[in-house]
């Protein structure tokens, strides 16, 4: 019976500093995801059924997160794009939202088309975008329509 609680205690021992070491190296499970979306807006287009938003994404959790997806309920479609000076390609796999970091969906970058919207934009108004994220489920953020010209404060 002794020898039975020694190795217990022996068992136990060798636990703690496997897990101590463990928390001293870092490889302790990080904290969640923590996404936020801020200043999100859509510039007041020529084109009334047709739009693009744009908007900043800060994950101030220590987990990455990946956007997957946007829809929204004013438009027929909504797509991630990326945009160069000489083309624009649909974004396929989703973007990228680092822990403890930020992604920005800018002009001349990242966007989301809004394709279809009912009804046009009008300056002052807002359009509704739900952004889905792989762990951190879906956000839903107004998007203040512009002038076309409108830049954000940096």
């Amino acid at each position: 019976m002794r020898r039975a609680g020694l190795l217990c205690a022996a068992g136990a021992a060798a636990l703690g500093l496997t897990l101590a070491a463990c928390a001293a190296d870092g490889s302790s499970p990080a904290s969640p995801a923590r996404i936020s979306v801020s200043g999100a807006y859509v510039p007041l287009s020529a084109t009334p059924d047709m739009a693009v938003a744009y908007f900043d994404i800060a994950n101030t959790g220590g987990s990455a997160d990946r956007l997957t997806g946007v829809t929204s309920p004013d438009a027929q479609s909504a797509e991630l794009d990326q945009s160069t000076a000489t083309s624009m390609t649909a974004i396929t796999g989703g973007v990228a939202v680092p822990a403890h970091g930020s992604t920005a969906f800018a002009r001349d970058g990242r966007h989301v088309m809004l394709m279809g919207l009912s009804p046009a934009p009008r300056l002052g108004g807002h359009v509704e975008l739900r952004l889905t994220f792989q762990h951190s489920g879906t956000i839903t953020v107004e998007a203040t329509v512009q002038p076309l010209t409108y830049q954000p404060a940096s």
